[in-house]
């Protein structure tokens, strides 16, 4: 089984409308309703895969209820923290044309008591699991070193573990030696104050993750090629060209992909295709992280991996 952690979780409503303008009154055509967030995107792509998962994390207020509501609706097993701190909530805005404008609510921060909960719960799950996921972000100091403990969790019980973060939830995560580390190019940047412009730059990245204890790292960059390596051996990955409908959760069912190929043992540059396929058929469709294995399948032969060297 597979747990994932989603400390930041939110209600993703898309509005559609015949057109968007500032300082007027929009009359919605429709509204649709998810549950969202890293952890949970990466729980409903496993599942669609046929990979047992469950999501966990914090979730509060009414807003809160509806997110389980929406999960129980989607028959994915889920084990969340309630909190006083309410939910967040996003709002995108969907035009005929395809353009879409987000925008997403800040998070509240969680009491001090949820954040210990949470610890024991992952400490439980993780004694069932096979991999623990900690994605996104964190809503606030208290919930910072969350990662760092699932990640010492998983280590105590001799499972797997991937960190897909950024900011010092990131960081601290880092220190506790994740199996597997997939922050993207921005969130890099933005973590360790550096700016990545060349190939050198990217797998000098790469190279750094590793050297913080990580067996996998990848470093992706959106619907563009991105670059992945484990000790001594560096791949640029280039996903399959694809028109890209909605990129959300893309960078979640990379992840959950590579984990189903780690499922199945293949060897990690097999996983590293498979999971830049997923990612593109998630951009594919409006519909977040949800994509079956066929539509995976007829676009991986369309990943093209090379190998490169870390220049001196």
């Amino acid at each position: 089984m597979v747990t994932t952690i989603t400390l930041n979780p939110m209600l993703d409503k898309t509005i559609y409308v015949d057109r968007l303008e500032r300082g007027t009154i929009h009359r919605a055509l429709k509204m649709e309703m998810v549950a969202g967030g890293k952890g949970i995107n990466v729980s409903r792509q496993l599942k669609r895969l046929g990979i047992n998962t469950i999501a966990t994390g914090f979730l509060g207020g009414e807003v809160g209820s509806i997110v389980l509501r929406l999960l129980t609706e989607e028959s994915m097993e889920h084990d969340f923290v309630r909190t006083q701190a309410a939910t967040r909530e996003g709002l995108t805005y969907l035009e005929p044309d395809g353009a879409w404008t987000a925008m997403f609510e800040p998070p509240l921060r969680v009491e001090q008591s949820s954040a210990h909960e949470l610890s024991r719960k992952i400490g439980e799950l993780a004694s069932k699991s096979t991999w623990i996921v900690c994605g996104g972000s964190s809503p606030g100091d208290e919930a910072d070193e969350i990662f760092y403990e699932a990640i010492v969790l998983a280590h105590r019980n001799g499972i797997s573990s991937v960190l897909d973060s950024y900011g010092r939830a990131f960081e601290l995560g880092l220190k506790a030696k994740p199996t597997m580390v997939k922050p993207n190019k921005r969130e890099f940047e933005m973590t360790f104050h550096q700016s990545l412009t060349t190939e050198s730059d990217h797998v000098r990245a790469v190279q750094f993750l590793l050297e913080q204890g990580a067996q996998y790292s990848i470093l992706t960059n959106g619907g563009h090629m991105f670059y992945a390596g484990i000790q001594g051996h560096f791949w640029k990955v280039t996903p399959p060209p694809t028109k890209a409908v909605n990129p959300t959760g893309s960078g979640d069912a990379l992840v959950a992909g590579i984990l189903y190929g780690f499922h199945q043992g293949w060897k990690f540059e097999r996983c590293l295709a498979f999971g830049a396929a997923a990612g593109a058929a998630n951009a594919r469709v409006w519909e977040v992280a949800n994509t079956n294995l066929q539509e995976i399948l007829s676009l991986e032969s369309s990943v093209k991996i090379q190998r490169v060297s870390v220049k001196k």
